[in-house]
């Protein structure tokens, strides 16, 4: 699964409601899985693009030998300090604690949040 999705606000819930399905459908804990893609696609929106620049947040989601894997990946300016807007500093700790594995990749050609929860699907799988 993979969306292409704008730095919008209101597509935080459009990636969150795609990733509880699949969540749901490969057995993986679907209320981790929804508040780990939220804070990782705000994340983006908030703080990927600043002063009115805009850009593609792209979400994933596979399953792959018992693990739900999910990337959020924006092209904004890197993890980078904003003090316009420092946010509340609980999305990364927050993610971090509900993912089995989670990895952050940064450049000055954006972020990639890349995620693995465990399933409850044995062999093949969505």
């Amino acid at each position: 699964m993979q969306l292409d999705l704008t730095s919008d606000a209101t597509n935080v819930a459009v990636a969150r409601n795609a990733l509880a399905k699949l969540a749901r459908e490969v057995g993986a804990r679907v209320d981790d899985v929804k508040i780990a893609v939220s804070e990782a696609v705000g994340n983006a929106v908030v703080h990927a693009y600043r002063g009115g620049a805009s850009g593609t947040i792209r979400v994933t989601g596979r399953y792959q030998r018992g693990r739900l894997l999910v990337t959020v990946a924006d092209d904004g300016m890197g993890m980078t300090p904003n003090p316009g807007n420092p946010g509340l500093r609980v999305g990364i700790p927050l993610i971090t604690k509900l993912c089995d594995d989670v990895r952050f990749t940064s450049s000055e050609k954006g972020t990639v949040v890349s995620m693995s929860f465990a399933t409850g699907v044995a062999g093949g799988g969505a």
